[in-house]
């Protein structure tokens, strides 16, 4: 497919970015920001693999010189485009059309009223992704979540984010469910109406479940399944393979043969033998597999979901079109426990949104001893999670990590009462944990003027 692209001017100002195939357009140095306001892409005759590929070029989330910008397609793709209509603003049968103009304005001057951020850090960041995401749907009017039972979405994602699914890393997809709790702590969304119950892996949360019969006996699933005959003159009731004589039905019980159902015979169910045990038995026992976690477990141990339709509210319209929302949900998911990756996205996050003179102190440690495993290390996170119920805690490896976060001219405060913290750590793994001990502590605070990523590499960096 044959790649390349023009820039054309329309009757109102417009710059138009016509895109013939896949163009690395952040790549293209000739090429900047600026040059363009919309996005049009021609029908080179792209199936609908190439036409994912080529609009990840352009994405709006991602690409950092087609940020949130609008994107049409010609008509004549329409049917290739599948789920990733979301992500395209519109169908036009060529580049000068007019109500593909009047889409584009709308959405242009939607987004004039719309507080955006550094695109770099989107990548980096979780929140800010999800934050973006939001932003996008507001520029487009896309106010109420059409909640999606798609594949790897569980508890029902909007058609926006199943467009995006391919960029979720299972992480990403936890951490998405548990935004959009805060979303409805926050009075940023609100539930619309009841969608569906369904039933996910009690372990992973996933729907990619298998049902299974297997024998109530050794829970084996290889089965045969063979109708009952009941002889009527005896009796006798079996499964017709022990009828069977020479071609014939002959009665195992009183060797008489069964010429006509319904005068000398009928059947009344089916009968399973399991050919693992050769237990024989009427009814099934279910079982269900977990295509995700690999896991097995009994229908009634699934948990049950409801989905719900959602929207935004008014006041969680101007939060999101704003930053504030940022600095909310930065607030919110900072006290309690975080794996090792949420908790360094948090704190890109807080440092790109904190208020003046807010700053991160954290408390880091090494747990020490000759039987220390990762299981101890979580008891130990876990009663300190109990304790200090105040700070975000994380761990990883033999590493903990005890961050708290207060203005500036507290920090003399503030480090003493870490130091009091650690001394009552220090005896409570003393008390609990036989041969176990604390080493290589130390206190951890971002530098004036330092680079967030510099800053993140300090926290990382582990002897």
């Amino acid at each position: 497919m044959n790649s390349s692209y023009s820039i054309k001017t329309n009757s109102q100002g417009r710059k138009v970015l016509i895109v013939k195939g896949i163009v690395p357009i952040d790549q293209l140095k000739e090429v900047t920001e600026d040059d363009f306001d919309m996005i049009y892409v021609e029908d080179t005759g792209q199936s609908h693999y190439e036409l994912s590929y080529q609009l990840q070029n352009m994405s709006p989330f991602h690409s950092l010189k087609c940020h949130l910008k609008p994107c049409f397609l010609a008509s004549t793709l329409k049917n290739r485009i599948l789920n990733l209509a979301p992500i395209v603003d519109g169908f036009a049968d060529k580049a000068d059309d007019k109500a593909m103009y009047e889409r584009a304005n709308e959405i242009i001057d939607s987004l004039a009223l719309i507080d955006t951020f550094d695109i770099s850090e989107v990548k980096r960041n979780n929140y800010i992704y999800f934050l973006k995401l939001c932003k996008y749907a507001i520029s487009r009017g896309m106010h109420t979540f059409t909640i999606s039972l798609e594949e790897a979405y569980a508890q029902g994602h909007t058609s926006l984010f199943i467009a995006e699914q391919k960029n979720f890393s299972s992480n990403m997809k936890d951490e998405f469910i548990y935004y959009n709790h805060v979303m409805l702590e926050l009075g940023y969304a609100k539930r619309k109406e009841f969608l569906e119950r369904i039933h996910v892996c009690p372990h992973c949360k996933e729907s990619h479940l298998f049902y299974m019969e297997a024998c109530p006996k050794c829970d084996s699933s290889l089965l045969k399944e063979e109708p009952v005959l009941h002889h009527f003159r005896c009796a006798n009731i079996s499964p017709e393979s022990s009828y069977a004589y020479d071609g014939d039905l002959r009665c195992p019980k009183c060797h008489q043969f069964l010429r006509h159902i319904g005068v000398d015979y009928d059947r009344p169910s089916n009968v399973y033998t399991c050919r693992e045990c050769n237990h024989t038995f009427l009814h099934t026992r279910m079982k269900v597999y977990c295509s995700s976690c690999k896991k097995t477990f009994r229908p009634s141990d699934l948990l049950a979901i409801d989905i719900y339709n959602y929207e935004f509210t008014s006041e969680g319209i101007l939060a999101l079109s704003s930053n504030d929302a940022m600095v909310a949900v930065s607030k919110d998911i900072w006290a309690g426990y975080s794996n090792f990756e949420s908790f360094l996205s948090q704190i890109r996050l807080f440092s790109y949104s904190r208020i003046k003179n807010e700053v991160i102190y954290i408390n880091r440690f090494k747990v020490d001893g000759p039987h220390v495993n990762n299981e101890i290390v979580m008891r130990i996170v876990s009663d300190l999670q109990k304790r200090y119920h105040y700070n975000n805690i994380s761990y990883k490896g033999k590493y903990i990590f005890m961050a708290t976060k207060a203005p500036s001219d507290m920090s003399d405060a503030l480090w003493k009462q870490m130091e009091e913290e650690h001394e009552e750590t220090l005896k409570i793994i003393d008390l609990k944990y036989t041969g176990i001990t604390l080493v290589e502590q130390d206190y951890l605070q971002q530098d004036e003027n330092e680079k967030i990523d510099t800053f993140i590499k300090r926290i990382s960096k582990f002897n």
